[in-house]
């Protein structure tokens, strides 16, 4: 029992060190720092790399072709749909640009000066 256990956790270690690997291998290759398209788009980019890896290689210790490339298909579609996803977070912002009410900067006026006499 504890070997399937093992295998388990080999297989999500092994795929998340080849996503972070691919996302840093594209960040140097552009040049450009993984975070400016946003912390939603990274964290996207990373489980979809992630789970589509862990299904890879999980793919290759199963008996049984046909669910051999279920998985792979799975696979394939769970990268390309996280990708997609990435690129949908990279084009929104992270703070609304206008803000629901006026701040003031004090919780109570007792100490905020009247300056429009």
């Amino acid at each position: 029992m504890s070997h399937y256990i093992l295998k388990f956790v080999g297989i999500l270690a092994l795929s998340a060190v080849i996503a972070v690997a691919a996302i840093f291998r594209d960040a140097f290759r552009s040049g450009e720092d993984p975070s400016d398209d946003g912390p939603r788009a990274l964290i996207a980019d990373f489980i979809g790399s992630c789970v589509g890896i862990a299904l890879l290689i999980w793919s290759f210790t199963i008996q049984g072709r046909s669910l051999q490339w279920t998985l792979r298909g799975i696979a394939v579609l769970t990268v390309v749909a996280c990708s997609l996803a990435s690129s949908h977070f990279a084009n929104t912002t992270e703070v609304p640009e206008t803000p629901d009410r006026e701040p003031t900067g004090f919780k109570n006026h007792t100490t905020s000066l009247n300056l429009e006499d």
